[in-house]
């Protein structure tokens, strides 16, 4: 009896071992199943993550280092000057000098004085120069301000993540070449499409620090001391415009009182004829009256 308990135990127990392990298998295949189904896009990162992690990560952790400083310079100049435009036209010349050029050009009059506005781009190598030359041109340097920013770091990464792009550019397109199923076409294209915008993004970022740490941005407030002595010109004045202007308000004047004298005399003419005979009638009864009382007796 007893043998026959352990027998029926020890079945119970493989029992139960066998159905755990045919759970396990069935969620295993459908982790695998799944994992299949993830977006193309991870597996082309991963294929490139395996081919370049041991070769390229030492040579990118070095480029900071090795690559030479990166720095985008802002310079701010406020100069007097007695000339806006000789001084705006000496400028121009001096920046295509230095091999800079215009970004912006503007003259304002302010009042009494006028006041100039520049921004150029010039070379780094050339910055120095063309502001000491700058001195020159004008009166005195009211303010001179230079600031840095160091892109270096942000120039290596996008750098690095750029590479990266385009390393998942290329995979992706030899996926789309393997691909037999529409579906997967699509999915890929879509895919592609995607990395391709982020490509041109990141191109486009890194042209931008390319050239912003060529070329300072030099902005440049001109502003006029000269005494400026107004003329008595004739625009000003306006004689003739004024002259003009009162003899038609004369004219003007003399046709409305005519006007108005002739509607009283039209529409009040039944009044001034009633007015005239009364008084001629009037008039000629006083003339008898006073004749007969000067008649001799």
């Amino acid at each position: 009896m007893k043998y026959i308990k352990l027998y029926i135990i020890a079945t119970f127990l493989w029992f139960t071992a066998s159905c755990s392990s045919q759970d396990h298998g069935m969620k295993d295949e459908s982790g695998d199943a799944s994992a299949q189904e993830n977006h193309v896009e991870e597996q082309a990162n991963l294929d490139v993550a395996d081919r370049s992690n041991d070769a390229e990560v030492p040579a990118e952790s070095n480029d900071t280092h090795a690559l030479e400083r990166m720095v985008m310079y802002n310079v701010h100049l406020r100069i007097s000057v007695k000339q806006i435009d000789s001084a705006i036209d000496e400028i121009s010349l001096l920046t295509n000098k230095q091999n800079g050029y215009i970004v912006h050009s503007s003259v304002r009059n302010n009042g009494r004085n006028q006041r100039g506005n520049m921004q150029v781009r010039i070379p780094n190598d050339q910055l120095e120069r063309f502001i000491e030359e700058l001195k020159a041109i004008s009166e005195k340097i009211l303010e001179n301000e230079k600031q840095g920013k160091d892109v270096t770091e942000e120039y290596v990464d996008l750098t690095s993540r750029l590479k990266a792009k385009r390393a998942v550019e290329m995979r992706l397109l030899e996926f789309m070449a393997q691909a037999e199923k529409t579906e997967d076409l699509l999915q890929i294209s879509r895919d592609l499409e995607r990395v391709q915008g982020e490509i041109e993004s990141m191109e486009g970022r890194k042209n931008y620090l390319e050239n912003r740490t060529d070329y300072a941005e030099v902005t440049i407030i001109l502003e006029d001391i000269s005494v400026q002595v107004p003329g008595i010109a004739e625009e000003d004045l306006q004689t003739r415009e004024r002259m003009k202007q009162a003899f038609i308000q004369s004219i003007n004047g003399i046709a409305k009182f005519f006007s108005v004298l002739a509607v009283l005399v039209v529409g009040y003419s039944p009044f001034i004829m009633l007015f005239l005979l009364i008084g001629g009638g009037g008039w000629m009864i006083y003339r008898r009256t006073n004749r007969k009382a000067n008649r001799p007796e």
